[in-house]
């Protein structure tokens, strides 16, 4: 985005924001985003006043989003003051491995590859002192060893300790994955697939499924649709967005590693959707998978997964290896939801094939 659009977007937000009218937008993940933007653009010192509004708005996320201040401070060449800014935040939170992930990740990309040895290799330890319960340690560890490498040093203890660990919890995560049903048409409904133009575009070939697309709500339009439909804030009211996030991520590689071929997301702006609903009869708590199919088949999909170096998928701006990309195969809902969450996926199928 050119500058004077940037600028041009942050004088609207300003008007919202002291007009009282949030105009229909989630201003604290706003100002977050074009934080972002003004930060790709070098103007780190507008980054960081456009994050700390979005902060004092209420703008949440993991690790805390001053974190993000310290990376725009060293990107700025200010090391001093991001050292002190990731020094109090790990004071504060000691045990928020994604600290570790995104301080170590950022002085590894700027070649301070001491430092960044230090903090991966701290948030190692916090990770698999806890069984790493944010599945980060593979991310971790692949970043520390490039960046003993990039030193001129081999494997040192902890390093080898955590990659036996990784290897490990790959094993467990395989077994438990092994005991779990894959999920096919058959499943749900006891029939097979039969030869015929797929909704999602392209062909169906007997016994393999179609591509698919799954429905997810942005910064904004998530908060709106919990405020709307109680069977969704019955999981997700109190939950950030960014957390949402992070676990739909991890679910949609779950669902991929049991056999769902899923291959995009769509994002559900709610008062079109509900416009949607009402133009087709369909009830808004239940449709999302049918009208996630209808917009992937009009092309109005994000591709997933993104590669590790672009920029994630979820709006964030950040790239997607220091976003939801680090996160593991999971399910999305506790396990006695699972069947619920794989059908979300397949009744795409299952609808549009009987329209």
């Amino acid at each position: 985005m050119r500058a004077g659009d940037l600028d041009a977007a942050w004088r609207a937000l300003d008007a919202l924001s002291s007009g009282g009218d949030d105009g229909g937008l989630h201003l604290p993940s706003c100002y977050a985003n074009l934080a972002s933007s003004l930060d790709r653009g070098r103007r780190h010192d507008d980054a960081i006043a456009a994050l700390e509004r979005a902060i004092e708005l209420g703008y949440r996320s993991t690790p805390d989003p001053r974190s993000d201040i310290a990376e725009f401070q060293l990107r700025a060449g200010r090391y001093e003051a991001a050292t002190q800014i990731w020094a109090k935040l790990k004071a504060e939170q000691p045990d928020d491995v994604w600290l570790y992930n995104a301080a170590g990740l950022t002085y590894g990309e700027i070649g301070m590859h001491g430092l960044a040895v230090s903090w991966l290799g701290e948030g190692l330890e916090v990770a698999m002192r806890a069984d790493d319960p944010e599945q980060l340690i593979p991310q971790l560890s692949d970043c520390r060893r490039a960046d003993l490498t990039a030193l001129g040093h081999g494997p040192d203890e902890l390093q080898r300790r955590a990659e036996l660990f990784a290897r490990d919890w790959q094993r467990r995560r395989e077994a438990a994955m092994s005991r779990r049903p894959r999920f096919d048409r058959a499943t749900f409904d006891g029939s097979a697939l039969d030869a015929e133009p797929s909704p999602l575009g392209g062909e169906r070939i007997a016994g393999e499924d179609v591509a698919v697309a799954l429905a997810w709500f942005p910064a904004g339009e998530y908060e709106r649709a919990i405020s709307w439909w109680p069977t969704l804030a019955e999981n997700w009211a109190g939950v950030a967005h960014e957390d949402y996030c992070r676990r739909f991520d991890a679910n949609l590689k779950w669902l991929r590693a049991h056999g769902a071929p899923v291959r995009g997301v769509v994002a559900i702006r709610v008062a079109s959707y509900v416009a949607w609903c009402g133009q087709h009869g369909e009830d808004p708590e239940e449709a999302r998978a049918v009208y996630a199919a209808r917009q992937s088949a009009e092309g109005h999909m994000v591709a997933w997964p993104p590669e590790r170096n672009e920029r994630c998928w979820c709006g964030s701006q950040r790239k997607y290896k220091k976003c939801c990309g680090a996160s593991s195969p999971a399910p999305m809902l506790p396990a006695a939801n699972e069947r619920v969450v794989a059908s979300d996926v397949l009744e795409v199928d299952a609808r549009v094939r009987s329209e």
